[in-house]
Parts: structure tokens; C-alpha cells; sequence
């Protein structure tokens, strides 16, 4: 009898244990999900659009509009996702942890799609003005047709791929602008100079990681005319340099306040994941989605750091 009862409790032992494993497998398979849709599925991407124009807020001493945060997140939201969907087919040429994630999304990524441009606009059309709602819509469908309509031009301009998106993205600044009804000042200027300059660094750089399928769609992108890459990589850095120029002389001309001068250390930032960048080794999809595209979350904080020290 002792001996069936052992045998019973061992054989309950093993289903809990396989059980528990086989939870813990689930759990590490939800975890991954979570942590590739963040990253794949422009979670990341899109909150450092808010966090450049929580940065602006900061350092003009605007209003903390959290609505218009979220306007700004959904709105990048809709725009990347809706331009990687268009191009996974093109995209699966170049086998990557973003192509094998979205295929994830199967027949529902659409309708999500959809869901990003809905929220955009519902909170647009409650919170903001007509002049917003026309420059939102108009920023948004920029954003739209870059690859159906605007890409191809990529075979023609060297550059222009990087070029489009950092002027898209430098238009946040006037989009803030304009949904605070607020006048257009140097210091507005000299930010949208700054963002679009840090954004030409970043798209550049964007290009490593596509540089096959670049080359099969025929685009000319400086990753693809210059062809050695550590001297386009020393080209990067020198526009890391270049690319403080508007904060400093905002600065020096009292236009900006002076903990601007915070975002300085974002200049040794970028030299390491560019200088990384070098390496015969070195996993290119990381620094470009995980560390390149995380600068601009790092802006705000850096500036709330700035502004609670004191300055003589």
C-alpha cells in the first residue's frame, strides 16, 4: 500500500513539476512579447516624439499639456507602424527581430493601425484648435506617404531618406507651437534646428542595420555612397559636435535658460553607441532600436536635472 501511495505521489510531483515548468516557459514567452513589442513595435520609437516635446515644454516654460503628449505618441504610433507594414514583404528580404514580431500581429495589424489613427484624432479634435487640427492632420499624413509616395526620391537625392524624416520630426516643434496658440520665437527655432539636427545623426545611423534592403530598393543613403564605414561613422561624430551649436549659442545670447547646456551630455552619448558602431561585432539592431532611438527619452530627463540645480 505504501509503496502505490509513493508511487501515486511521485507521478502528482511530476505533473506540478511539469506544470510549473511549463508556466514559467509561458511566462518567459509573454515577457519577451512584451519587451519585442516595446521595442518592435514603436513603443520606444514613439515616446521619444513625446519626449522631445516635453523637452520644449521645459525649456519654454510651457504648460504641461499631458493630452498632447499622448496626441504626439499616437500620431508616431499610426505613422511607423502603418509604414513597416507597408514594407514587410521588402523588409523580410533582411531577416531581423522587428520583421519576425510584426509578422506576429497577422491579419489584426490593420485594425490596429486604424485604433493609433482614431485615438489621434479623438483627442485632437476634443483638446485641440482648428489650426492644430489642420497641422496635426497635415503632419500626419506626411508621415503616411513617405513610403508609398516620397521613398522612391530616395533613388534620386543622396540623403533625402534621412533628410524627410528629420524635417517630420523637427515639424513637432512648430505642431507644439501651434496647438499652444503660441507665437513663433528664436527659441522655437533654434530647438527645431536642434531636433532636426540630432535626427539626421540618428536616421543616418538607422541606415546600418538596412543597408541590404536599401541596396535592393536602389536608395542612396550615405551609409550606401559612403561606402567605408568607419569614415561615415567619423562623419557622425563631427555632426554629434555641430549638432549642440544651436543650444550653445541660445545660450550665450540668453535665448535658451542655461540648463540647456544639461543636453550637452547627450554629446558623449552619442559618441559611444557611434563609436560602437565600429565594431566587426557589435549588434547594430541594439544600438539602433534599443540605444539610438532612446536619446530623446533621456532630453527631458536631463533638463528637469538642470532646472532644480542652482545656477550662482
Amino acid at each position: 500500500m505504501k509503496r502505490w501511495g509513493s508511487i501515486a505521489y511521485l507521478n502528482v510531483n511530476k505533473t506540478v513539476d511539469y506544470s510549473f515548468r511549463g508556466l514559467v516557459v509561458k511566462l518567459e514567452e509573454v515577457k519577451k512579447f512584451i519587451c519585442n513589442e516595446f521595442i518592435y513595435g514603436h513603443h520606444w520609437c514613439s515616446l521619444n516624439a513625446s519626449a522631445i516635446v516635453f523637452s520644449m515644454m521645459l525649456l519654454l516654460g510651457m504648460a504641461i499639456r499631458w493630452e498632447f503628449l499622448f496626441i504626439v505618441y499616437f500620431g508616431t504610433q499610426c505613422i511607423y507602424n502603418y509604414n513597416h507594414y507597408r514594407e514587410l514583404d521588402v523588409d523580410a528580404a533582411t531577416p531581423s527581430p522587428r520583421v519576425a514580431h510584426l509578422h506576429k500581429y497577422g491579419t489584426m495589424y490593420p485594425s490596429l493601425i486604424k485604433l493609433y489613427g482614431v485615438l489621434f484624432f479623438l483627442l485632437l479634435f476634443l483638446y485641440g484648435n482648428i489650426a492644430s487640427i489642420l497641422f496635426g492632420s497635415f503632419l500626419l499624413s506626411l508621415g503616411l506617404i513617405y513610403t508609398s509616395n516620397v521613398k522612391s526620391m530616395s533613388k534620386h537625392i543622396i540623403g533625402f531618406k534621412s533628410l524627410y524624416t528629420s524635417i517630420s520630426w523637427g515639424l513637432l516643434i512648430l505642431f507644439t507651437m501651434i496647438y499652444f496658440s503660441s507665437p513663433l520665437t528664436m527659441a522655437m527655432f533654434l530647438f527645431f534646428l536642434f531636433v532636426f539636427l540630432r535626427m539626421m545623426i540618428i536616421t543616418t545611423f538607422y541606415d546600418i542595420k538596412d543597408l541590404q534592403s536599401d541596396q535592393e530598393a536602389g536608395l542612396l543613403t550615405l551609409p550606401m555612397v559612403f561606402k567605408h564605414k568607419s569614415g561615415w561613422l567619423n562623419i557622425l561624430h563631427v555632426l554629434n559636435v555641430l549638432s549642440f551649436t544651436p543650444v550653445i549659442v541660445g545660450v550665450i545670447f540668453d535665448i535658451l535658460p542655461l540648463y540647456s547646456l544639461f543636453l550637452l551630455l547627450i554629446l558623449l552619448y552619442g559618441f559611444v553607441y557611434i563609436q560602437k558602431a565600429k565594431g566587426d561585432t557589435a549588434d547594430i539592431n541594439f544600438l539602433s532600436y534599443v540605444i539610438a532611438d532612446g536619446e530623446y527619452n533621456i532630453w527631458p530627463i536631463l533638463l528637469l536635472l538642470g532646472a532644480f540645480i542652482p545656477f550662482g
